[in-house]
């Protein structure tokens, strides 16, 4: 079948899938509730990391006083592992699958719309001048 298609067939087709991605971005599906919260081993740092249609986020972190007492450094570092225990605990839970992109995608369509429209254009202009060659040679 996709080697029947023609130019304009091509063109509504890819057409067809970038209304469908824009659909599905101004109407995300339905996502699980997906949350981890994590926290270092004295509760010093927490963070709470959520799945959304963008792919796992951080929803909140929370620090504990005690973190005024640590050098900025020992903070830095404790945040980040808390933060990025929270967001590998979503990933986990959402079973490991990715959440699509859908403005990459769209905006990917849309280069693959503009990109096989000159294409075909640059392939009918050349037959269009075999086409004119031809011709000449026939009359002349």
């Amino acid at each position: 079948m996709i080697g029947d298609l023609g130019a304009g067939d091509f063109d509504r087709l890819i057409e067809a899938v970038r209304r469908a991605v824009e659909a599905a971005r101004t109407e995300p599906p339905a996502l699980p509730d997906v949350r981890h919260e994590a926290a270092d081993p004295e509760g010093t740092v927490r963070a709470t990391a959520v799945l959304t249609a963008e792919g796992p986020r951080l929803q909140s972190l929370r620090m504990n006083p005690r973190a005024r007492r640590l050098d900025s450094g020992d903070l830095a570092e404790l945040v980040l592992r808390t933060v990025n225990e929270a967001l590998d605990g979503v990933s986990a839970a959402a079973g490991g699958q990715a959440v699509p992109n859908l403005a990459a995608l769209s905006a990917e369509l849309h280069e693959l719309q503009q990109f096989s429209a000159d294409r075909f254009g640059v392939f009918a202009d050349t037959i269009g001048d075999v086409l004119r060659q031809l011709d000449r040679r026939i009359e002349g």
